[in-house]
């Protein structure tokens, strides 16, 4: 989802050592990063120059706390975020799979599948059910088809999305 930010050429540009190759703790965040964090969720677009008076530094040194959080692996990309209905595709699900033997994603068959257009998301989770789909679809007719398209995987159960009153909100680390 998204564009991946782009990472070093030379792991020695980015003050990474290989060492640190793990997921880097919250607690070596400071509140500018927490900070530049939350606005560059919140306002993807925002310039250097506007993030550096929102958070007291200069546009140099934003520009360097950002290019180190895109290098660490905390900032994995930027998005535009659209509106499906404004692209035709009226009605969202999701769809939950309970796979049949030995089926997953990594099949063939569910390699096409994912790569269509109108399957948003797909989570492997644990519980009744090991996959679920977010999809959009044009009408009902596109969501039966994309339906019998999934249930080849296994057993589905499908929940039509009426409204999401929270959506893609900016993620901090727990306790802050």
């Amino acid at each position: 989802m998204g564009v991946p930010a782009l990472r070093p050429k030379d792991r020695r540009q980015s003050g990474i050592s290989a060492d640190d190759s793990a997921v880097r703790p919250a607690s070596t965040l400071d509140a500018v990063d927490l900070h530049l964090l939350e606005l560059l969720q919140t306002e993807g677009r925002i310039t250097l120059s506007e993030l550096g008076r929102r958070v007291n530094l200069s546009p140099a040194a934003v520009g360097e706390r950002v290019r180190r959080l895109e290098a660490d692996g905390t900032v994995t990309g930027y998005t535009a975020q659209v509106d499906p209905a404004r692209l035709g595709y009226g009605i969202q699900a999701f769809v939950r799979v309970s796979p049949h033997a030995r089926m997953t994603v990594k099949y063939l068959r569910s390699q096409e599948l994912l790569h269509r257009p109108e399957i948003l998301e797909v989570h492997h989770v644990i519980g009744e059910d090991c996959w679920v789909f977010r999809i959009a679809a044009r009408d009902t007719t596109h969501l039966e088809e994309l339906i019998e398209l999934i249930s080849a995987l296994g057993r589905t159960t499908t929940s039509v999305i009426l409204s999401s009153p929270v959506q893609q909100r900016p993620l901090l680390p727990p306790g802050r």
